[in-house]
């Protein structure tokens, strides 16, 4: 048998100091959780420094089930964790040779978790709907300027988000086929500890998942997207008028602002305004008021920038009562009311309601949204300063046209209770464009004695050389865009009216 010789093995004192440092490497794991043992938490940045340098030694993030480790010599350590809507989390350990398990908890910023399935809205309660999946799903934070949360062709039907106190945010979902849903929520803002603009219903409740100081919630909340279908009605809520009249109230044109968003937000479609009036009065009479109302509002939504193409106008007088309140039967004015309203009809669906590619981002939206609110204010502005009696026998322009721009609503200036001309805009007396004239008389007419003035805002005047008073509303560069407003705007509030083409603030009229 041979002789086994076992040599002693000499290492190197480099291979000796690796040798040593492997050996004296320890495992760390830990896992990140919410307060309250309310859950695991993912995509927590986790950040462990060598104390007392603070020298970076780990950088890693947590996994879907909240856990990260490391490996790290023997020392003292800080570890650090972070995330968005969570305060940041810090505690120290020591590493001497034995596995390290570390327990981050972290606490949520005063908020509230909004957690949202998205579905297919019911046309009846007995009928069972799916799960929308594949939406465009954008969160932009007005407050802070920025977008929060983007999830586009997002995979599943549900999504959640927390809002932070002090902030208003802008919740905007997309898919082809459905109607583009808005939500707006305040968080402290605005005398609200919590109000949504959008959804019909929270469920379970927003107070029952309230803390005590109202820092904190928990939101559930069923998002239904309507499908954009031809003659689809949309109930505009709220959209009231007073007895026997057509002219916009206040708290209509707040309504109608939300059908200005609704059209932006969905430029594939077109859409018939619908007025209904109650049963009061005579039928054919009703007709032609209601006409008078949708075309109102139609001019007003029009005047917010919507295309003229787009919209159209329809009277449907007391033909579709939504209560008893039909003739002969007593009723209050609350219920009389309520057949005083107002309803979209999908008259026209695009290829741009069907392609992410044609959508604008809602930062973009936003974006011009705040534009047109300093622009429409800049203007108001201006008319504010313009509103100045002219001197007698003074020719008075119409106001300044721009290139593809709308008629705007503003506030008509008046005088009430005197003989004091109505006074209109200035306007540049070398205009060249497109206006309908509504009005022609030899004296200047009142606020207070014509009804005229009172029936579309704004009217511009302007006295010309043969003495007459002409009024005019709506401003175009294009003749087949203003001959459309003709048609299904002006001549239902305005019988006589006519087109009017200008050529350097001469006019001439055209068929």
């Amino acid at each position: 048998m041979r002789n086994l010789h076992f040599h002693p093995i000499h290492l190197s004192p480099l291979l000796f100091f690796l040798a040593t440092v492997v050996a004296a490497q320890t495992p760390i794991e830990g896992y990140v959780f919410e307060e309250n043992n309310r859950g695991y938490l993912r995509q927590v940045k986790v950040m462990i420094l060598e104390l007392p340098a603070n020298i970076v030694r780990a950088d890693t993030f947590t996994g879907n089930d909240g856990r990260f480790a490391a490996v790290l010599p023997p020392g003292e350590y800080r570890v650090v964790a972070h995330k968005d809507i969570f305060f940041d989390h810090e505690q120290t350990f020591k590493v001497a040779g034995e596995k390290v398990f570390l327990t981050v908890e972290m606490k949520r910023r005063p908020g509230y978790l909004f957690d949202v399935t998205v579905a297919e809205a019911r046309e009846n309660p007995e009928l069972v709907v799916d799960a929308v999946q594949g939406a465009w799903i954008e969160i932009y934070n007005r407050t802070q300027g920025r977008p929060e949360l983007v999830l586009q062709n997002h995979p599943n039907a549900f999504f959640q988000h927390t809002f932070e106190r002090g902030n208003h945010y802008t919740i905007l979902i997309r898919r082809p086929g459905f109607i583009a849903k808005r939500i707006e929520v305040y968080v402290n803002v605005k005398g609200c500890i919590l109000c949504v603009d959008g959804v019909a219903s929270l469920t379970p409740g927003v107070t029952e998942n309230l803390t005590a100081g109202n820092e904190l919630g928990t939101l559930l909340a069923n998002i239904e997207l309507d499908r954009a279908k031809l003659d689809k009605r949309i109930q505009i809520q709220n959209i009231y008028y007073d007895f026997d009249k057509w002219d916009i109230r206040p708290d209509a044109a707040e309504r109608l602002d939300k059908v200005v968003t609704l059209m932006k937000d969905n430029p594939g479609l077109s859409v018939e305004l619908g007025s209904h009036t109650d049963c009061r009065g005579n039928d054919d009479y009703n007709m032609t008021l209601s006409g008078k109302r949708a075309a109102s509002a139609v001019a007003y939504i029009i005047s917010e920038g919507v295309d003229s193409a787009r919209i159209t106008s329809k009277g449907y007088g007391e033909s579709q009562l939504v209560n008893r309140c039909r003739n002969g039967v007593e009723c209050s004015e609350e219920e009389h009311q309520q057949n005083r309203r107002t309803e979209l009809r999908i008259t026209g669906i695009s290829g741009d309601s069907l392609e992410y590619l044609r959508w604008p981002s809602l930062e973009q939206i936003v974006e011009q949204e705040e534009r047109d609110k300093a622009a429409k204010a800049r203007k108001a502005d201006q008319n504010a300063r313009n509103r100045q009696l002219p001197e007698a026998n003074n020719s008075v322009p119409l106001p300044e046209f721009k290139p593809g721009a709308q008629p705007e609503a503003n506030m008509i200036s008046q005088e009430r209770g005197g003989s004091v001309p109505f006074v209109p805009q200035a306007m540049l007396a070398n205009f060249s464009g497109y206006a309908i004239e509504i009005a022609r008389s030899e004296r200047a007419l009142t606020a207070d004695r014509d009804s005229i003035l009172s029936q579309y805002q704004p009217v511009y005047m302007r006295r010309e050389t043969d003495k007459m008073y002409c009024y005019f509303i709506g401003e175009f560069t294009n003749a087949d865009a203003a001959r459309d407003f003709l048609k299904n705007t002006a001549l239902p509030l305005f019988p006589g009216a006519r087109l009017a083409e200008f050529v350097k603030g001469k006019k001439t009229y055209i068929k």
